[in-house]
């Protein structure tokens, strides 16, 4: 998010420059920056889901490790965080079953949808157990979440290709000719 609004504000900054300054290079430069903040936008409203799931269970996850009555509060709004994020989620199509012929696409959206109810039914026992106070329980049910989550990231999330290594440089046959001699020192 910094990314997009540090190319946001270099885009304005040169908008205004080439204004100024009214000169050609400069309004491309406005362009590229333009297009930079476009390109930036690579993330679908899933992710960004579920960066905001991930960020509030990480939270409610460390505060339970000490809970606190009086913090029962900020724990069930945390919670609250996570189960909207994965009521979001459960209608969004993950971009691994855009790569799929339509018949397993239709099959995957379905396990996708279905785990994403179980992750809710997991959230929502959770929040159970902070309103009783039964921290034990929360503590099992943050791991359970977990493990959900690394299942659902197996089955479902695309395997990002990170981009290919640059060739090696190729390397010169080893020379048969002896390396010169130094010369004989003068008497």
């Amino acid at each position: 998010m910094a990314a997009v609004r540090n190319a946001l504000v270099f885009s304005i900054f040169v908008f205004i420059l080439a204004f100024m300054l009214k000169t050609t290079a400069t309004v491309f430069l406005c362009l590229l920056g333009l297009t930079l903040v476009s390109s930036l936008r690579a993330e679908t409203d899933l992710e960004m889901g579920m960066k905001r799931l991930m960020k509030a269970y990480k939270e409610l996850a460390l505060d339970l490790q000490k809970p606190d009555d009086a913090n029962k509060t900020a724990y069930l709004a945390l919670a609250g965080t996570m189960k909207s994020e994965a009521v979001k989620a459960h209608d969004l199509v993950p971009k691994k079953a855009n790569d799929l012929p339509p018949d397993q696409k239709d099959a995957m959206v379905k396990a996708y949808q279905k785990s994403m109810v179980d992750f809710s039914a997991s959230i929502d026992a959770l929040t159970q157990a902070i309103q009783a106070g039964q921290w034990d329980q929360a503590n099992k049910l943050i791991a359970t979440l977990k493990m959900e989550e690394t299942d659902g990231h197996k089955a479902f999330r695309k395997k990002e290709q990170p981009p290919p290594a640059p060739a090696a440089a190729p390397q010169s046959a080893p020379s048969t000719t002896p390396p010169p001699s130094a010369p004989a020192p003068a008497m």
